[in-house]
């Protein structure tokens, strides 16, 4: 069954308990979903509390208000505001009015008359002072709790700029460097061509197996002789499973020096090898070592070995 909750009826069986527990949940089902429908089950608790005090309600329904709708601690209040604002205006005399102020009285008298037997009207008007009130206290506290907000923002936002600044100089001195270190390779290969075109290069040969710890006693030992320019290492496989790879020079305390890559694996008289060609300016006298890579599209790169040297120039 439909229950409409616009009609008057409904509603006031509804505030009494008359309805059967079906069309009490519907009601309610529409109260929440319904701003009008709420708004019209106040005015009608209202009426029935002006009913009360004017004494209108008699039999089924005076029983149903006072044991059903007054259940409720907020009802109860209403209606006892209801009964001593009506026992106020009834016990006001009427010829307390002065002569010299007969239009106040007047005024004053209608307004008693008018909430007299709408002691819901006057309730509802405190209720919107006290809320008035209420409102201005609360939109002061949400005024000071937006100024701290802002304030923690603004502090925040001056953090971000000091950081952000910092960053900033620390990039440049990055950048810095990083030219620099351009510079000094570009120094080092234009030295080389010198070098290549001015003098006839001597080029050394030497061939490195895995396998060899740095504390090995075995450790290949390469003399540079003071013609020399260029070295000229053969990194020996012991499988050729990758197709290409990657060799980076190292020093004794494991900084990169030098890199190549995209490495193809040649034959020589030893077997499988990866052949490379380093400037000897990059060494001096000291340990030294290779790390080699293999490269393939269908894995990540993997570790192969390393081979370890050491120089000693003459």
């Amino acid at each position: 069954m439909k229950v409409n909750t616009g009609d008057e009826k409904i509603l006031r069986k509804y505030l009494l308990g008359d309805l059967s527990p079906e069309e009490q949940q519907e009601v309610e089902l529409q109260l929440m979903s319904d701003e009008d429908a709420y708004d019209l089950l106040v005015a009608a608790e209202d009426d029935l509390i002006d009913a009360s005090i004017a004494g209108k309600l008699k039999g089924d329904e005076l029983e149903r208000f006072n044991n059903y709708f007054l259940a409720a601690g907020e009802r109860q209040r209403k209606l006892q505001f209801g009964r001593s604002l009506e026992r106020f205006v009834r016990d006001s005399p009427r010829s307390a009015a002065s002569p010299e102020s007969p239009a106040r009285d007047v005024f004053w008298g209608a307004v008693a008359n008018f909430l007299r037997y709408r002691p819901a009207i006057a309730y509802a008007a405190s209720a919107v002072v006290v809320l008035m009130i209420v409102g201005s206290m609360w939109s002061v506290f949400r005024i000071v709790e937006l100024q701290r907000q802002l304030h923690s923002a603004t502090a925040q936002l001056a953090d971000v700029g000091r950081e952000r600044d910092e960053t900033k100089r620390q990039l440049g001195e990055s950048q810095s460097l990083g030219e620099r270190m351009r510079a000094q390779v570009q120094a080092l290969e234009e030295t080389l061509g010198a070098t290549k075109s001015s003098v006839p290069q001597a080029l050394l040969a030497f061939n490195l197996i895995p396998g060899l710890s740095r504390s090995s006693s075995d450790i290949p030992k390469i003399a540079i002789t003071a013609n020399a320019s260029l070295l000229q290492f053969s990194l020996t496989l012991l499988d050729d499973n990758y197709d290409s790879y990657r060799a980076a020079l190292r020093d004794a305390g494991g900084q990169e020096l030098w890199t190549r890559d995209r490495l193809s694996a040649t034959t020589t008289r030893d077997g499988k090898a990866v052949v490379l060609t380093v400037p000897i300016p990059l060494l001096s006298n000291g340990d030294y070592s290779f790390s080699l890579m293999g490269i393939s599209d269908s894995r990540p790169p993997e570790s192969i070995s390393s081979f370890y040297f050491r120089v000693v120039r003459q």
